[in-house]
């Protein structure tokens, strides 16, 4: 973990810059969440519904629903793959999404059908600080995370 401003970061996992979702991935299978930077400009999640074990999904598409404080919408793949399993404890406390991302707040566990589609996201410690630090600096110029 890295402290970037006053978010921890981890920079052992791989990160989607489309959805701002991090894959840790190993072999066949990946657990996905959001990073803090979705917690931070979503505001605190009050309702989460996700696909179900089974499904199958590509990358780009709807695998859920979210509610939040300044957001409402639909919960996108980073990497394509079919749910393996799907953390009941954020479902019945979406607060863990905003609390702990990384460990409690983690989402569905899924096994990868392109596995190659990892490659194309943020990995590796240099690369995801200095990704982070540019999409920190973005979201504040745009004013989506509030200054103290």
């Amino acid at each position: 973990m890295k402290q970037i401003d006053k978010y921890l970061v981890r920079t052992d996992v791989a990160y989607d810059p489309e959805t701002l979702f991090w894959v840790d991935a190993s072999g066949s299978t990946a657990v996905i969440g959001m990073s803090p930077l979705v917690q931070e400009t979503s505001g605190n999640f009050v309702a989460l519904q996700l696909k179900e074990v089974g499904e199958k999904f590509s990358k780009g598409e709807a695998i859920g629903t979210i509610e939040a404080e300044k957001h409402v919408g639909p919960v996108k793949a980073p990497v394509s793959g079919k749910v393996l399993a799907v953390n009941n404890r954020v479902i019945e406390q979406p607060g863990k999404l905003n609390n702990d991302p990384y460990n409690e707040g983690w989402i569905m566990e899924i096994e990868l059908s392109a596995p190659t589609e990892v490659h194309d996201l943020v990995s590796g410690e240099n690369n995801i600080i200095e990704w982070f630090e540019k999409e920190l600096a973005n979201f504040t110029d745009k004013g989506w995370i509030a200054q103290p």
